[in-house]
């Protein structure tokens, strides 16, 4: 049984389009189409063994990341981690020094709010991914490549 590299769906026999997508049957998957789980590039001792400190990344923020960084420093596990946390943190402070800033507006600090909530949301699905040994870049941050 075959399936469509782009969008997953089973192809029917000799099919030379995906019947779900429309997508070119062996055609190189679209730019798109990055994998933005990098779990297998891990050791799983590597990241059994430090799984504690990816999570305190996430969880004390700046402070969770230095620990992270002076703790696990032979880890790429954890190193992974904690520069994903540090964009989060980043953009999070971009987000209130915008906010701050252009205060006197009204729709800023009311977007810079549901943005901020939106990055808390993807640092809690962060540290689940951890909690379940996972290394997956988190979404709204991952293009930012200043970091990699």
């Amino acid at each position: 049984m075959a399936f469509c590299s782009n969008c997953g769906k089973e192809l029917p026999e000799g099919a030379t389009v995906c019947p779900g997508c429309g997508a070119a049957i062996g055609a190189a998957a679209p730019e798109s189409a990055v994998n933005w789980d990098h779990t297998d590039e891990f050791d799983a001792q590597d990241i059994s063994d430090n799984k504690v400190y990816a999570l305190s990344a996430y969880l004390f923020s700046f402070f969770g990341i230095i620990l992270c960084h002076l703790l696990a420093k032979s880890s790429d596990y954890a190193q992974f981690h904690a520069r994903e946390a540090l964009k989060i943190d980043i953009v999070t402070m971009v987000v209130y020094l915008l906010s701050c800033i252009l205060c006197w507006t009204c729709i800023v600090p009311v977007a810079g709010i549901i943005l901020v909530v939106i990055l808390l949301v993807v640092r809690i699905i962060c540290f689940v991914q951890v909690c379940k040994g996972q290394a997956k870049e988190p979404w709204l941050i991952r293009s930012i490549g200043a970091l990699h």
